[in-house]
């Protein structure tokens, strides 16, 4: 018996800033179930993260949404950019300080009545915690301080704190965000033996095929699909391949009709000729002719009027199904730097990093390499990325850089959220219009009035795209990028777009990944385990 985690009906979500007749959704109805994963999917920037706010905070999110949301069970929340408070320890963001601290006082022996009643029947927690971070290979440690951690190890450890509430329904926003390829199938074990379900949002096809419901957010409302992710795409193609037929079939039909519009007017100029000639010759009564044209005219007006009508009505049909397949339309992006300089850009002698691995690196790079920077969570790759940032600025004796590098962090740190869209592109090119800007922007569906939104109302799809964009138009030539997990936030069709920008790219490229399937679709073959001396 399938068991109801939460019902939801007629749920729209409206900006007042939205053009006329324009909003985020509007009057979706699902249901979530328990105990089984649900994945909501769809492209950047339909609302997929708004979507989720709304079910966990309701009215307490401030969102300007209507219809009805009931829940039969308690429900957690992951966000997808910030999540976990970096002034925090491990106890804190567990939930856990005020019981660790209690455990702390009775072990030492300066325990109060209050801390005794507190742990009542609850000796088995701090296994029980030891346990969750083991298996996510977290520090045990638990005063040790989060900012400390990588920002894989931080959502792994945000997403410890939801698996220890076996009760609550979890709602996680791209959940797989900076795992690494084992701290990815923690997170698949660990969501497939959670009792309560979960609702998953997320671009990655591996955990997406562990669902067992689909929803698809578009423009036109929210398809649901029993099966995994292969299970969507098959009924996807499906229904494309018949919207297809579907215009073909309506643009013949209309045609046809126009055809027939044509005749039926040369058929009445004919019989007004006709008429003509008779009344010159005198061969009928004048009265006669007359009932005959007024006849003729009356049935002639009929006939258009509902010709015209039947014409507008396939028109309408037609227009949708082409706004339909406009949605298809494919994005455009390619990186307009190229590499310059030739041989040895970049060498690194026995440096040691300041976090991370304790092994001193040594490593090379020619002018034009590709290469995919790996290792374990925590293991220092964004560490050396920073370095590298910084070697203009503070030069580092174990690194020779030849070019000046750019970088793109998981965070994107370098962004004004309180800005508008067009007003952080300037920042990258104040010299470009922005007309322009707008054009760039349209072409990675960014368009409307969203230009002019603040950055902090795009998604985070939408922010990778425009810090890529405004790289993309930086004055001087780059040629070497430092890519932090780019595809973080990415939906599928534009990981593709990007993965081939960086594949035709001259420049070289040192790229942060996780997603096996992307670093291929790069056409990146040379590999560096940052905590092996093997390249």
């Amino acid at each position: 018996m399938t068991l109801l985690a939460c019902a939801v009906s007629q749920l729209s979500l409206d900006f007042l800033n939205k053009t006329p007749n324009q909003s985020t959704f509007q009057k979706l109805q699902f249901n979530l179930t328990q105990q089984q994963i649900s994945a909501c999917i769809g492209r950047n920037g339909l609302g997929k993260s708004l979507l989720m706010q709304v079910l966990h905070f309701q009215r307490t999110s401030m969102l300007p949404y209507s219809g009805e949301i009931l829940w039969q069970l308690p429900h957690a929340y992951l966000a997808q950019l910030k999540r976990v408070d970096e002034e925090n320890t491990i106890a804190d963001a567990l939930g856990i300080t005020e019981m660790h601290h209690a455990f702390m006082r009775i072990e030492a022996g300066t325990a109060s009545f209050k801390d005794f009643d507190l742990t009542e029947n609850q000796w088995h927690l701090p296994a029980q915690w030891s346990a969750q971070l083991a298996q996510a290979k977290l520090p045990d440690n638990l005063n040790f301080p989060v900012e400390l951690l990588s920002e894989g190890q931080k959502t792994k450890l945000a997403l410890c704190a939801l698996f220890l509430k076996p009760d609550h329904y979890l709602l996680l926003d791209e959940p797989s965000n900076h795992l690494d390829a084992e701290s990815r199938t923690w997170l698949m074990n660990s969501l497939k033996t959670h009792p309560a379900g979960a609702l998953v949002i997320s671009h990655d096809r591996t955990l997406l095929n562990q669902a067992h419901h689909i929803y698809a957010l578009n423009e036109y409302g929210l398809q649901h699909v029993s099966g995994n992710y292969n299970d969507y795409v098959q009924q996807h193609e499906l229904q494309y391949e018949a919207l297809e037929r579907r215009t073909v079939q309506q643009k013949r039909e209309l045609k046809q009709m126009k055809v027939k519009q044509h005749e039926t007017l040369m058929k009445a100029q004919k019989r007004e000729r006709s008429g003509k000639q008779l009344r010159s010759s005198n061969s009928q009564a004048p009265i006669l002719l007359d009932f005959k044209k007024e006849q003729a005219g009356q049935t002639l007006s009929g006939v258009q009027k509902q010709q015209q009508k039947q014409m507008e009505e396939k028109q309408t049909l037609l227009n949708a199904a082409q706004k339909q397949l406009e949605h298809f339309k494919q994005q455009q992006f390619k990186f307009q730097h190229h590499a310059v300089k030739t041989g040895k850009i970049l060498r690194i002698d026995q440096l040691t990093l300041p976090f991370g691995t304790e092994r001193p690196l040594c490593f090379s790079l020619n002018a034009g390499d590709k290469i995919h920077l790996q290792g374990c969570n925590g293991s220092g790759k964004s560490t050396l990325l920073k370095l590298l940032k910084q070697q203009a600025q503070a030069v580092n004796p174990h690194i020779y850089l030849a070019v000046k590098p750019i970088y793109l962090d998981q965070n994107f740190s370098n962004l004004q959220p309180e800005h508008s869209v067009l007003d952080n592109l300037s920042l990258f090119n104040p010299k470009l219009p922005a007309l322009e800007w707008r054009n760039q922007l349209g072409q990675l569906r960014i368009r409307g009035d969203r230009p002019e939104q603040p950055l902090s109302r795009l998604s985070g799809g939408e922010k990778l795209k425009m810090a890529l964009l405004g790289l993309n138009f930086w004055p001087e030539n780059i040629e070497l990028l430092l890519l932090d997990e780019p595809e973080n936030h990415l939906d599928i069709e534009s990981r593709e777009l990007l993965a081939q920008a960086i594949a035709e790219y001259t420049g070289a490229v040192i790229l942060v990944s996780h997603d096996a399937d992307f670093v291929t679709q790069c056409g990146i073959e040379m590999h560096w385990d940052i905590e092996s001396r093997k390249r």
